[in-house]
């Protein structure tokens, strides 16, 4: 008999979906491929996430709870409200928080033990998206190695199926710079690209000493956010390389969708980003603007390392197959309605 799997979100808001996207798409690939094995459902919980918003969210996922409840990411807490007779999955993306926080923060300790060690403890399996993220949370949070999983996102296939895969560059480059927050190190590539005959169009919104940093500089951009997938996908196809010098990600997606969609990318050369770009990216050091002005300036100037750098990032994107992706998240559920079968009923 099929199993009801549910797939938690947090509350709905235009600046930030990419788990919503992510899992989205898993969650129609699990109903067109495993329909006679799970009925999918997707519920965003009522509130935003604030401390005085937290017990009726939990409230709400109690109430909501089915033979299988994964925790999609971000709200980690709402795990508390779920029976231990369920099938429990947390997803946790990164430990951004916990790494810029200090421990002499009381917001430290709030998000260490109402984000991860308490839902951790009541979770059956916690997935991450990177070998980065799951050394990341055992320097931070004390659990037995082997009840985290490494399951990668995944390429959306719509940028596989896009044309631009041509190496030629036109007379100034336009450069794709995707998210704005401190950890994607927008000032630095800003310095970097100083006097370089190039554009730069960003996707994020941009605080006023960004665009003071920008005017400074003289560099001509576009800026551009909440867009929807189809917009999104029309910035890679009409931008000639990705610049991703990130200094923190758990995961760094950007980098095999600028592969799949045939731009040379350039990234940071610290992990995860390195593992994930495999062979398929200019790897510079994100803390010194000379280095990824000196990247930049390889890629904009030599047309057959850009050429080798497109071929390797092809090559690369294969391993980020979706329905690769979606059969491990299936197996991880199979594993553990196996082992708890006696206390599941059945859908």
């Amino acid at each position: 008999m099929s199993k009801t799997l549910t797939f938690f979100y947090r509350k709905k808001n235009p600046l930030f979906h990419s788990i919503e996207q992510v899992f989205g798409r898993i969650a129609q690939q699990l109903a067109a491929n495993y329909r006679s094995e799970f009925e999918l459902r997707e519920l965003s919980l009522p509130r935003i996430t604030k401390l005085k918003n937290l017990l009726p969210n939990i409230r709400f996922a109690r109430r909501s709870q089915s033979d299988i409840n994964h925790i999609t990411g971000d709200i980690h807490y709402a795990l508390l409200g779920f029976s231990r007779r369920k099938i429990n999955i947390l997803t946790i993306h990164d430990c951004v928080l916990l790494k810029r926080l200090s421990r002499r923060d009381p917001r430290f300790w709030v998000i260490k033990w109402v984000w991860h060690v308490w839902p951790m403890r009541r979770a059956d399996i916690v997935t991450v998206i990177s070998e980065n993220t799951k050394a990341d949370l055992l320097q931070f949070i004390r659990c037995d190695p082997a009840k985290i999983r490494v399951i990668p996102n995944f390429i959306d296939p719509a940028f596989a199926r896009m044309t631009r895969n041509s190496a030629h560059f036109r007379e100034r480059p336009r450069i794709l710079f995707v998210g704005t927050t401190p950890n994607k190190n927008l000032d630095r590539l800003i310095e970097a690209m100083d006097g370089l005959p190039a554009e730069l169009d960003i996707i994020g919104k941009l605080s006023e000493e960004q665009l003071a940093r920008l005017r400074q500089h003289g560099i001509l951009y576009s800026q551009s956010f909440n867009l929807s997938r189809e917009e999104l996908l029309q910035h890679y196809q009409e931008c000639d390389l990705l610049a991703f010098p990130t200094t923190l990600e758990g995961f760094g997606l950007p980098i095999i969708e600028g592969q799949a969609a045939g731009l040379p990318v350039l990234t940071s050369d610290l992990s995860p980003m390195r593992e994930v770009a495999g062979k398929g990216a200019c790897l510079v050091d994100p803390y010194r603007p000379e280095s990824i002005r000196e990247g930049l300036l390889r890629i904009t100037q030599d047309e057959a390392y850009r050429r080798r750098l497109i071929e390797s990032g092809f090559d690369n994107v294969r391993r980020y197959d979706l329905d690769a992706v979606v059969l491990q998240y299936a197996e991880l559920y199979r594993e553990l309605i196996k082992n708890k079968a006696p206390n599941l009923k059945s859908a």
